[in-house]
């Protein structure tokens, strides 16, 4: 359960790490129009930890990257339907359709770096099987 959890943990710091380096670089966004998307930043790492536990064990590694997929899916829908992150970051008033196709990109990014915390917690169980 711990492996899991640090697997989606170091995954999730390590894609906000770079998004924020991305963000300061970029300087599309001032520091109070991406308040919002920092202060969600900072509890993701935990968020994807605890997702991670929720896990069915069996699920364990093989369909990790479904079970983020169903995470992206919540979190899509929470940021394009319910929060309005669009609106909110960019004033872009998007049509239902364009946030149901970010959506789906959501549920798309999500799997793939859940790859990476698969890959991650064979990593991890490898070297604790060799200790």
């Amino acid at each position: 359960m711990f492996r899991r959890y640090v697997s989606a943990a170091a995954v999730a710091s390590t894609v906000i790490g770079l998004g924020a380096i991305g963000l300061i670089f970029s300087r599309t966004l001032s520091v109070q129009e991406a308040a919002p998307l920092t202060a969600i930043w900072c509890a993701a790492p935990f968020v994807w930890g605890i997702w991670a536990i929720l896990a069915p064990k069996r699920w364990a590694p093989r369909w990790l990257p479904v079970w983020g997929a169903i995470l992206g899916l919540f979190a899509g829908l929470f940021a394009h339907f319910v929060v309005n992150m669009p609106m909110r970051l960019f004033g872009a008033s998007l049509s239902a359709a364009w946030r149901g196709v970010g959506v789906a990109a959501m549920v798309v990014i999500y799997f793939l770096l859940w790859m990476l915390v698969r890959a991650v917690y064979r990593s991890l169980s490898a070297l604790g099987q060799a200790s």
